[in-house]
């Protein structure tokens, strides 16, 4: 557990880095507002991809057995895993020198 919430701690401090990474300080205040709503949209979203993904492998509580809501509910999971790393390629996009203006770190130009 704790290494979740680790990762999603990880995960909000990475995303508001990059979200303020090329905004000037008149632009912050628009910025903070635009990243706020993006974060709890994408949690929206987040939980709303979860229960209908659950809703379509889950099986009617009447009718169901154990062992095949345990099917339906391991087999959601793993498609909701597959979507999540599928929408990390989002961050391929990203140029090398993207949020380097807060970043200490230096970019190094070979040539």
């Amino acid at each position: 557990m704790a290494v979740a919430f680790f990762m999603k701690s990880l995960d909000t401090t990475g995303m508001n880095t990059l979200a303020y990474a090329d905004l000037t300080e008149p632009q912050t205040n628009n910025g903070s507002s635009i990243a706020s709503t993006m974060q709890k949209l994408s949690i929206s979203f987040g939980v709303a991809t979860a229960g209908l993904t659950t809703a379509v492998f889950v099986p009617n509580l009447d009718a169901a057995n154990s062992t095949e809501m345990i099917y339906g509910l391991h087999t959601a999971l793993l498609l909701l895993g597959l979507v999540t790393i599928l929408s990390s390629g989002v961050f391929r996009s990203l140029k090398r020198s993207d949020g380097s203006n807060v970043s200490s770190q230096k970019l190094l130009h070979h040539g």
